[in-house]
């Protein structure tokens, strides 16, 4: 009776390191899509918004920020 326990309180831990691993799967992917919309928006060649990496997108995001608040269009 114990064994069957066990063995039942095993599959629930693994369900739920999937569901988990699933949801944390899930965020880096809308993570990842939100970064690929922000580096779009910055006023740079696809060619280089395609290959930055999210710390660079921050970085010009940023930087482009401040820029437009010293200097507006």
């Amino acid at each position: 009776m114990q064994n069957k326990h066990a063995h039942s309180h095993k599959r629930t831990i693994e369900a739920m390191k999937e569901k988990s691993k699933n949801a944390a799967r899930s965020r880096r992917e809308k993570e990842n899509a939100e970064f690929f919309e922000l580096a779009k928006l910055l006023p740079l060649p696809h060619a280089i918004t395609d290959q930055l990496d999210k710390a660079s997108v921050i970085r010009l995001t940023t930087s482009y920020l401040k820029m437009r608040a010293i200097i507006p269009e």
